[in-house]
């Protein structure tokens, strides 16, 4: 029976291995293997820029054959265009391609700047003995200029006051093919003061990094001196890194702005008044600025009993440099002791108010005194003449 088993296995072995083979061969058959030159790109159809420099890579395969050594040249490249095969890190005009292997190179072109937009057929040829292989490639160039650094103000002019920030918000546009590093400067009239901040940001920078074809904003602003006169004020921008510069031309309209100031009495802050009595203090508004003061108004917060009273209380304007006299009288209340007190006066217009502080020396009355004289010679003529009444006896 052990014996039967051992045939049987051996038939069925024999039958198995006849299928297996004609179906190997089927197989073979079905998949024949690749074999041949070929040349690839990944992108055969790009866009570049005038001016600037394009890389497309190239993969040369040789799937089972000898090795292959291949001439390698450019049709239908136009005039004025740069192009070059590289492999290794240097310029190659052939490739050999060893058997089931892939050697990779790398054709940069650049089409001249200035050149009008379209789209350009290039065919690479890779020549063998008579047989030429082609990879046709499509060239689209944009209108843009290549390799230029521009700065574009959003809003290249600004009217504000001499207190007033100036902030120019522009956009700095590297249209190279490298990042770089640029540095900022800017040109100011004298007494301005300038700062750089990227984007919206609160950090001050001197220098802004921009990629190749990529834009970055950035805010300037400039703060006019305080003493700056009405006018128009040209801020100069510029933008720079290696051979690359860009400048902007800026405007800050500097308008006029009051400024009023008060002058006491013989240019002191300071005098004299009695109790219960109106003195009068001739005071001098100052208007320092670059605009008339308009509607000015005269006010005052004195101590709690006391009035102060303007002549005049409102004026209706003062002029650049110019000046306007003020009468103010106080009047200390009656029951003001003797000393020193704070009296805080007011010239409110044009949006602005002045205030000073005026100490007033309050003195007692001479009646009072004279008074106060006679009641204690009164006491004292009445305790005399007790003293002599009494005193006899």
């Amino acid at each position: 029976m052990e014996t039967f088993t051992r045939s049987a296995r051996v038939v069925l072995l024999i039958v198995l291995a006849t299928l297996i083979g004609p179906a190997s061969s089927l197989a073979e058959e079905a998949s024949p293997r690749l074999t041949g030159f070929w040349i690839t790109t990944p992108h055969p159809e790009f866009s570049l820029k005038p001016g600037d420099t394009g890389s497309i890579q190239l993969s040369f395969r040789n799937a089972h054959l000898p090795p292959q050594r291949l001439a390698l040249d450019l049709e239908g490249l136009p005039e004025g265009w740069e192009a070059a095969f590289k492999g290794g890190g240097r310029q190659v005009s052939a490739v050999m391609v060893a058997p089931d292997e892939t050697e990779r190179l790398t054709l940069e072109l650049k089409p001249p700047a200035g050149v009008s937009a379209g789209t350009f057929s290039v065919k690479i040829n890779a020549k063998q003995h008579s047989q030429t292989i082609t990879l046709p490639l499509s060239v689209k160039l944009s209108e843009t200029a290549s390799g230029k650094l521009t700065l574009e103000p959003e809003l290249p002019a600004l009217r504000g006051t001499a207190r007033s920030t100036f902030s120019f918000r522009m956009k700095a546009t590297n249209g190279g093919s490298d990042q770089a590093l640029f540095n900022l400067s800017a040109r100011t009239p004298e007494g301005f003061q300038a700062k750089f901040k990227r984007g919206y940001g609160s950090e001050e920078i001197t220098g802004l990094p921009i990629n190749a074809g990529s834009s970055e904003n950035l805010t300037l602003e400039v703060a006019p001196s305080r003493t700056a006169a009405a006018g128009r004020y040209p801020i100069s921008v510029r933008l720079s890194g290696g051979d690359k510069s860009a400048e902007a031309i800026l405007s800050a309209e500097v308008t006029g702005e009051p400024q009023l100031r008060m002058v006491g009495p013989q240019e002191r802050l300071s005098g004299d008044a009695v109790a219960g009595q109106e003195s009068s203090f001739t005071f001098t508004l100052v208007n320092g600025g670059s605009a008339p003061a308009t509607d000015v108004e005269m006010s005052a917060s004195p101590p709690s009993g006391w009035s102060v009273a303007f002549e005049p209380k409102q004026i209706a304007s003062i002029g650049p440099n110019e000046t306007r006299e003020v009468n103010v009288k106080i009047k200390p209340s009656e029951r003001a002791v003797a000393g020193d007190y704070m009296v805080t006066l007011r010239s409110s217009g044009s949006g602005l108010s002045e205030s000073a502080q005026f100490r007033t020396t309050v003195r007692t009355s001479t009646i009072w005194g004279a008074a106060g004289i006679g009641v204690i010679a009164a006491a004292v003529l009445v305790l005399g003449g007790a003293v002599m009444r009494y005193g006899r006896r």
